[in-house]
């Protein structure tokens, strides 16, 4: 299972890499609502502090990084700043190819390809997952699961004995896109088994203090036929040593039945036009796995996830507008797994090899200028400048870390307002955005604040507001600003109820936070 306990992160300082506010003009922030701008509807976001969701898991803490060989020059740069700014990990997703490591004409193993890259990122994350991909031994050389086993056991052992923070072991890389030539659905979970008596077998000789665990199958989509497949093998496996701690696949959309120009085996249906259509996928999960007398508790890993799957976009030409939908559009993703019970998404990706919309940090620039850079380029990127995605994950790093009730009356088919509350002994905060795609609904969001815990009732507050848009916090419209702004901050004195007002624009973010002045 995974474990859910947070540590503490440190407070980071408005000043730090944050912009100064009094440069940035706000958005609307007042206690009574302001008369409509033309093209502005009303919104109500509700929260109630004295409702506990319960803990709320931080979905910046669950993060992936690119391949080993990508972004070598920037990594230590990238994991100090991570670090720094409050995005160290709980679990970190991470790459292993074995053929890179096994040479079968020797038999021998060589680590110096993953060796800096692991021991980078075991000081990014309390946690590592590492994707163990066989798919060149199965694709392309033809091996056995037999075969296949000493090499994983191996390659688990020596890794686990050199990086005791790697704690998770993937099983396989989108098998039903990357395998499917050699592996059909009703052979893939053979091809699992060796994963799990690899890792049982590791741990039973090593004995680590945090020991191995392993899941799966890591699907391109919550494909139902590939899953049914292999949930009945599972279920099947006579070995009482079997073990599944978790449940993987990605979700950036379906692929659907009928010709390639309709809906079709080509045809793919992105979940970006309406994110909740994912807000199901748990309880038909628990319904397949209750089917087999298999536990329910298994955790999903949503280990990859975004509205932009491959190299696919809106703004085909200019990909600037692009990163601004994303920032919204991957939180709204999140949103619907975190309604989920056992659900953990994933973010994805610190740095891309070649899809610069899924950037966490501005990798193709230069002098506010876009340029293009490959991983395997031998130029130097940019370091610690964050894209409007990016900025969206320091918002979440604001976050406390109880989560409260907030209903939102403009969120229809996934598109509107959303809002997350949270609150702890340090004080309450919410953040909202407003999910438009390309479309082009702006808010004027009434935020009600209602039961403010009593430690704030009465006393002066620092009241502090942190904006993402088109022109703040946003790289492409002011490299000097690119960085999460805040663009406001006063003290206030609320009693029990609280209300002020934010106007969002289509994918704008904002964050309000609410602590005792010190």
């Amino acid at each position: 299972m995974i474990d859910r306990s947070l540590s503490k992160l440190a407070v980071i300082a408005g000043a730090l890499a944050l912009g100064a506010c009094a440069n940035v003009p706000g958005p609307l922030v007042s206690a009574a609502r302001a008369p409509l701008s033309p093209g502005y509807e009303p919104a109500t976001v509700k929260v109630d502090f004295a409702q506990s969701r319960g803990e709320f898991l931080h979905p910046e803490r669950y993060n992936n990084v690119s391949r080993p060989m990508s972004f070598n020059q920037s990594r230590d740069d990238d994991v100090a700043l991570y670090n720094k700014m409050g995005l160290h990990g709980q679990v970190y997703r991470t790459w292993v190819d074995t053929h890179l490591i096994y040479n079968a004409k020797t038999g021998s193993y060589d680590y110096s390809g993953v060796d800096d890259y692991l021991s980078d990122l075991s000081r990014l994350s309390d946690n590592l997952l590492v994707v163990l991909d066989t798919r060149v031994e199965v694709r392309d050389q033809g091996l056995t699961p037999a075969q296949l086993k000493p090499i994983i056991k191996t390659i688990l052992r020596d890794l686990k004995q050199r990086y005791p923070n790697i704690r998770y072991i993937e099983a396989f890389n989108e098998p039903d896109h990357n395998m499917v030539k050699a592996v059909m659905p009703g052979d893939l979970y053979s091809y699992y088994v060796p994963y799990y008596e690899a890792v049982n077998e590791v741990n039973r000789e090593l004995a680590p203090k945090t020991p191995l665990e392993v899941g799966g199958p890591a699907l391109t989509t919550f494909k139902e036929d590939w899953l049914t497949a292999f949930l009945d093998d599972y279920a099947a496996d006579p070995d009482p040593a079997k073990r599944m701690d978790f449940i993987s696949y990605h979700a950036y959309g379906l692929f659907t039945s009928g010709g390639p120009t309709e809906e079709g085996p080509r045809a793919y249906h992105f979940y970006k036009g309406d994110p909740s259509e994912v807000a199901d996928q748990r309880k038909k999960l628990v319904a397949m796995l209750r089917q087999r007398s298999i536990n329910t508790e298994i955790p999903s890993f949503i280990t990859e996830l975004g509205i932009y799957p491959g190299p696919s976009f809106d703004n085909r030409e200019d990909p600037r507008p692009d990163y601004l939908i994303n920032a919204a559009g991957v939180p709204s993703l999140t949103y619907w797994f975190l309604e989920q019970d056992n659900t953990v998404p994933f973010n994805w990706v610190l740095r891309h090899k070649t899809e610069e919309r899924k950037d966490q940090l501005i990798t193709r620039a230069r002098d506010g200028q876009r340029i293009a850079v490959d991983a395997d380029d031998d130029i130097k990127v940019p370091t610690g400048i964050f894209t409007p995605y990016g900025n969206a994950m320091l918002m979440y790093t604001k976050l406390k870390d109880e989560r409260v009730v907030a209903n939102s009356n403009a969120l229809t088919n996934g598109k509107g307002v959303y809002a997350i509350a949270t609150r702890d002994q340090s004080g309450a905060a919410v953040m909202l955005w407003n999910y438009q795609s390309t479309d082009a609904q702006s808010y004027q969001v009434s935020i009600e604040m209602d039961n403010l815990p009593p430690a704030l009732r009465g006393k002066p507050l620092r009241q502090r507001m942190y904006r993402i848009d088109d022109k703040v916090s946003n790289y492409w419209a002011n490299p000097a600003t690119a960085n999460l702004q805040l663009v406001s901050e006063s003290t206030v004195r609320p009693g029990r109820m609280h209300t002020l007002n934010v106007d969002l624009t289509p994918n704008a973010l904002q964050l309000v936070t609410l602590e005792p002045v010190q």
